[in-house]
């Protein structure tokens, strides 16, 4: 809490005002760089002006409180409920029934509450967070993907429900274990419809998604095969 007892820090001054619009912007930007190099939706711009717009938002409540004597953290509280319409645009329901864009929508979010950190002048909490942020959307996908390495989730089409049955009866037999199972029929023009399938298998060994394709989608009955 060393920064927070500089009086010259600590007030609205033009040097606080200054390091925390550059604080902000460095931050935000290299958050903001580590998800624009996994193409995500919201990237290096984004982090970026999303934090800046909620340090500028936090420094005008403090301005507001300073020279008027209302609640600094009203303009704060609007921020953080505002920036869920934001994140909210970044979620998508794919064609599989897959949720994309949450981590996104959270790191928006966490970009709003670092910037409201940063505009308070509470420095060592934005550090401390930032660095908790960095570690979660840089490194712990490693570790995820450890824990997880044989569990893969796949999107198949079949033609009808008894092919649905005969190919969890084949994953079993090869000792694969279904861990979810979620199927939706589809039906076209004529009311025939084909069943989708969104299914959690624990392979015993790591398989490559062409061993999956060749093995599995040239099963009787399987017309589409996708890894998601």
């Amino acid at each position: 809490m060393i920064l927070e007892k500089i009086a010259i820090l600590r007030d609205l001054t033009f040097v606080s005002i200054l390091l925390r619009t550059m604080l902000a912007m460095v931050l935000s930007g290299i958050l903001g760089y580590e998800r624009e190099k996994r193409h995500r939706p919201a990237g290096f711009r984004t982090y970026l002006v999303v934090c800046l717009g909620s340090t500028l938002a936090m420094m005008v409540g403090l301005y507001v409180a300073q020279y008027t004597g209302g609640d600094a953290s009203r303009i704060a509280a609007q921020v953080i409920s505002g920036i869920g319409f934001l994140g909210a645009g970044t979620i998508l329901v794919t064609r599989q029934n897959q949720v994309r864009g949450l981590t996104t929508a959270a790191g928006l979010w966490s970009m709003a509450c670092l910037g409201l950190a940063i505009g308070a002048g509470f420095y060592t909490g934005a550090l401390v967070a930032f660095a908790g942020i960095w570690v979660s959307i840089r490194f712990l996908h490693i570790v995820d993907r450890h824990l997880y390495s044989n569990l893969v989730t796949l999107y198949v089409v079949f033609e009808k429900n008894g092919d649905v049955s005969r190919f969890l009866s084949y994953a079993r037999a090869k000792g694969c274990a279904v861990e979810h199972l979620e199927m939706t029929r589809i039906k076209d023009s004529q009311d025939k419809g084909t069943v989708s399938a969104n299914i959690v298998m624990c392979f015993q060994e790591t398989m490559t998604y062409a061993r999956i394709v060749e093995e599995y989608g040239a099963l009787e009955g399987v017309v589409f095969l996708e890894m998601l």
